[in-house]
């Protein structure tokens, strides 16, 4: 029996490396990302790229530019400290909130290079010009034409007039800057600003305590994403992968080659054969397009500020490592359930007929999955981490946030078990499959399982 399984997993694996489509099939996702490419550089817009972020300040007095050119550093300081602060755990230089910094902790900010990297892309400018006669006239040429501004600002000595073109950047934004900046002039006219930095300064910290220590707090926004991420790689793996049995199954009962091998070796030696070959094919393809895509992501990753990427709280090794356990133990659940329905079907639309339930299951699989993870804690978090349809997606999600080495333990060794009882019926169901002739099998044949031949 394990000297069949394993002749009947080699020759589907060496047949499908061997075969001409292999290559096609493994750089399809290539192929597809390079299209998406082209079609965004070939079709895409052109005048969005030729948008300018930068905002002309007219001050005749020459007194209010350089406080809105202050104000809009500060705030690119302070939203480049927030993207750091969600992807890191600690609560170290990164514990007080954004919105509580002072001007002096965001000056003192605007020094370290990993916050100056941040605040630097897509920073939008605010540039002193020189006032002419007729300030309106002048703003009104600065945005004609091929300007360099997208806006421009006009300063009264009671009053800020913003001048927009078609294709302005966001008004209200700088209609905030513009009254933050005008506030902070007004405070240190009237010598109060040393006050109000004194106050913000005193601002107590606030303790954060967590009663039940059972419910994981919310975590961090760089977390949650990397959890969502985790999930819906894996749920798109599964879908693609798994369904390929389904064909294959289909294409050797129609050119009557799993007559052959029936005749020549036990029928549950073939079930755990093709399951075999299939997962290791999947192993093959999903290898490489991670040395593709994880290379490129990389290369990419290198480019940017440190600390801008999430990070996983147990570090990408063992992320990885979980990812390739919680994959095996989906494929070998769902995989075996495609490859019973594809031994009941003969032709492509039985295969649609018979696998839209599963796939109808599993979109709702990943839907309740991605609701749980962005609602932790509850019965509801419990029940889909240990539901053995849905817990691959889950613990994945869970791991790529932050969870005990030893509950991905016991999950993985609880999906294995059920993966064990799903193998065991569908192999029952395959050997019906492969055994029946005629007619499709109605509800009654498929609940007794035995074989109606012709």
């Amino acid at each position: 029996m394990i000297r069949a399984t394993f002749v009947i997993a080699r020759r589907d694996i060496m047949a499908t490396i061997l075969s001409r489509g292999f290559l096609i099939w493994l750089a399809m996702p290539v192929i597809g990302l390079a299209f998406a490419v082209f079609a965004s550089v070939v079709g895409g817009p052109r005048e969005t790229a030729s948008v300018s972020q930068a905002v002309a300040v007219i001050d005749p007095a020459d007194e209010f530019a350089p406080w809105i050119q202050a104000v809009v550093a500060r705030e690119q300081t302070r939203n480049a400290y927030e993207r750091l602060r969600t992807a890191h755990t600690d609560t170290g230089a990164f514990a007080r909130p954004a919105a509580l910094l002072t001007d002096a902790e965001l000056d003192a900010l605007a020094k370290r290079e990993d916050v100056a990297a941040i605040a630097g892309l897509g920073a939008q400018s605010f540039t002193a010009v020189t006032a002419e006669a007729d300030p309106n006239a002048q703003a009104r040429r600065l945005l004609s034409g091929d300007s360099r501004f997208g806006a421009v600002l006009v300063v009264a000595p009671e009053a800020v007039m913003l001048f927009t073109g078609d294709k302005a950047p966001a008004a209200e934004r700088i209609r905030t800057l513009v009254g933050l900046a005008w506030t902070k002039r007004a405070l240190a006219a009237e010598g109060l600003s040393a006050r109000v930095e004194a106050v913000r300064a005193a601002q107590p910290d606030v303790s954060v305590t967590v009663l039940d220590e059972g419910v994981q707090p919310a975590g961090r926004k760089g977390a949650s994403v990397l959890a969502t991420g985790a999930a819906t790689v894996l749920f798109a793996l599964i879908s693609l992968l798994a369904g390929a049995l389904l064909s294959n199954m289909v294409e050797e009962k129609s050119n009557k080659i799993i007559e052959v091998l029936v005749a020549a070796v036990p029928v549950p030696a073939i079930y755990a054969g093709k399951l075999i070959a299939m997962l290791a094919v999947s192993l093959i393809g999903v290898t490489v397009w991670g040395l593709l895509f994880g290379g490129g992501f990389m290369v990419a990753a290198a480019q940017l500020p440190a600390g801008l990427l999430p990070t996983p709280p147990r570090g990408w090794p063992e992320l990885l490592a979980l990812g390739l356990a919680y994959f095996t133990c989906a494929y070998l659940i769902y995989g075996a359930i495609y490859l019973g329905i594809g031994s009941l079907c003969s032709t492509i639309r039985e295969v649609q007929t018979l696998s839209m339930p599963v796939t109808i299951l599993q979109m709702v699989i990943l839907i309740s999955t991605l609701g749980a993870l962005a609602n932790p804690g509850g019965l509801w978090h419990h029940f889909v981490s240990w539901f053995p349809l849905s817990a691959p997606y889950m613990m994945l999600g869970r791991a790529a946030a932050d969870t005990g080495l030893a509950v991905h333990l016991a999950s993985i060794a609880w999906q294995l078990a059920f993966a064990a009882l799903v193998i065991a019926f569908a192999a029952r169901l395959f050997r019906y499959g492969v055994l029946r002739s005629g007619p499709p099998p109605s509800l009654r044949q498929l609940a007794g399982l035995k074989p109606r031949t012709a």
